[in-house]
C-alpha cells in the first residue's frame, strides 16, 4: 500500500496525495492520531478507483442537528435563568426547576453530538479493488475502525428493523432498514436462519440497499 496514493474518483480525476495524519509530527501529529482514532482517513491505492459510498440515511445526520439546536437554547436558557435566580427575589425552588432545564439541554447537546459522530462513523466504500468499511470500534466508545476487504468476501446481505424503537419510526416512513453483512453466512436453527458473525450497518436506504445487492451478488 502507498503512503502517497494517486488514486482517481468514478468520474476518473486524480484523488491528490497526502502526508497521513498519523505521520505528521508535533502538535499536528498529535491531532492527526487521535483524528485518524475517530474519523478515519481511507487509504487508497495507486491507481484505485472510488465507485460508490454508501451511509446512513439522511434523517440520521438531520436529526441529531435538530437535537442539538434545541439542546444549546435550553441549556443557555437554563443556565441564565439558573444565575438569575440567585439574585434576591426568586424563590430558592426556581433553581432546581432551571437546573433541570440545563441538565435536560446538555443530555439533548450531547445526544445529538454523539450520533452525528456516529453519522460520520459508518461508511461502505466500494473501489475497483476493494470493500472499504468504515465502523465504530466496538470495545472503544467514540473511535472507529477502517476495515479493507477483497471484493466477494461479503456473503451475506440480510435487512433488519432497528432495534432502537425511535430510528425504527423512522425506517417505517422512510422504508430503510438495517443492513447485516457477513463473510461467514447463515446458521440455521428450528425456528429459523440467523446471519452468523455479522455486522449491522445501521439506516441503509433503500436505493442503496438495492446498490448493495447488486455490488455483492451480481
Amino acid at each position: 500500500m502507498s503512503a502517497n496514493p494517486t488514486s482517481t474518483n468514478a468520474s476518473g480525476t486524480p484523488i491528490p496525495p497526502a502526508i497521513p495524519k498519523d505521520l505528521r509530527t508535533g502538535l499536528a501529529g498529535l491531532w492527526g492520531r487521535i483524528s485518524q482514532s475517530v474519523l478515519p482517513d481511507v487509504h487508497y491505492l495507486d491507481g484505485e478507483i472510488l465507485k460508490l459510498t454508501i451511509r446512513m440515511a439522511p434523517y440520521r445526520k438531520n436529526v441529531p442537528r435538530v437535537f442539538i439546536r434545541v439542546g444549546s437554547v435550553l441549556l443557555l436558557i437554563g443556565l441564565v435563568l439558573a444565575g438569575l435566580s440567585f439574585l434576591p427575589g426568586w424563590p430558592a425552588s426556581a433553581r432546581l426547576w432551571f437546573g433541570a432545564l440545563a441538565i435536560l439541554g446538555l443530555y439533548l447537546l450531547g445526544y445529538g453530538l454523539q450520533t452525528m459522530l456516529l453519522y460520520e462513523q459508518w461508511q461502505f466504500i466500494l473501489t475497483d479493488k476493494r470493500i472499504i468499511l468504515i465502523t465504530p470500534d466496538p470495545s472503544r466508545r467514540g473511535f472507529a475502525d477502517a476495515i479493507y476487504l477483497k471484493q466477494g468476501k461479503i456473503q451475506v446481505l440480510d435487512t433488519n428493523w432497528s432495534a432502537n424503537p425511535f430510528w425504527g419510526i423512522f425506517q417505517a416512513i422512510k422504508g430503510s432498514r438495517d443492513v447485516m453483512l457477513s463473510m461467514s453466512g447463515y446458521e440455521f436453527q428450528e425456528t429459523g436462519a440467523k446471519v452468523k458473525g455479522g455486522l449491522r450497518f445501521p439506516d441503509v436506504t433503500p436505493d442503496n440497499i438495492r446498490r448493495l445487492e447488486t455490488l455483492i451478488f451480481g
